[in-house]
């Protein structure tokens, strides 16, 4: 019978303890894993987005604002918190960014990189939003139904038409703290784009977990002029493509 060849190893080299250790040692396959994961970029996002907070009762360098909140200008309140450019990057701000922690008044906003939260932006100035009243017990939920909306253009393609001039836009979305629930807000650029307002609604309705479905009295459209404190500028821009 023939024999079987064998693979002689007495020949090679020792392994040195070092080298061992190195392969072996559970840090090495860490950081191995960790290596990886970083050289796989997260899907990114069709637009950029900012994440602005609206701090009631502090300016921007930390100090008190004025004890009446009409002394004090809306812009110097906000703070722009980060960025966000790819899905890890929201998911990343979502779960460090607790808005149960929020005090009362106070705001936070996910809006187009460039655009401000503010009616009188050159993008909102002829806008309007849906606010909707959500119970604070389901305020987080809903939120992050709305961001994935917002981030995954759903909202977006509601307002999608084949106008050539002043084509709608989906600003951004809004949450704000209030004595006995949480408003959130959609923001979009046309007021007078009915049907895309009213298919925002009918996207908001279909997607939302049967459970966080606002009552019809729960929820309402209004144009940013229609605002008591709204500030018409001295001279509106002129929209794009008019």
């Amino acid at each position: 019978m023939a024999t079987r060849p064998t693979l002689s190893t007495s020949s090679l080299p020792a392994v040195s303890e070092p080298e061992a250790s190195a392969t072996a040692s559970p840090a090495r396959g860490k950081e191995m894993r960790t290596n990886l994961l970083s050289k796989l970029r997260p899907p990114p996002l069709v637009h950029a987005w900012d994440f602005w907070h609206d701090r009631q009762d502090r300016k921007k360098d930390g100090t008190p604002t004025a004890p009446v909140e009409s002394e004090t200008p809306y812009e110097d309140r906000l703070v722009h918190m980060c960025t966000i450019t790819d899905v890890r990057e929201f998911w990343e701000l979502f779960n460090n960014f607790d808005i149960a922690t929020l005090p009362l008044r106070d705001s936070v906003h996910l809006f187009h990189k460039g655009v401000k939260p503010v009616w009188e932006d050159p993008r909102n100035v002829r806008g309007g939003s849906w606010t909707f009243r959500v119970p604070k017990d389901k305020a987080k939920d809903f939120w992050k139904e709305i961001c994935m909306m917002a981030i995954g253009e759903q909202l977006q393609e509601a307002v999608s038409s084949k106008r050539i001039k002043f084509l709608d836009d989906i600003c951004g979305i809004s949450l704000s703290v209030r004595f006995t629930s949480t408003l959130i807000t959609i923001w979009n650029r046309d007021a007078d784009h009915a049907a895309g307002i009213a298919k925002i609604l009918e996207v908001v309705l279909h997607q939302l977990p049967q459970e966080l479905v606002p009552k019809e009295s729960a929820y309402y459209y209004k144009r940013h002029s229609e605002h008591s404190g709204f500030k018409a500028p001295a001279a509106e821009v002129k929209p794009e493509g008019e």
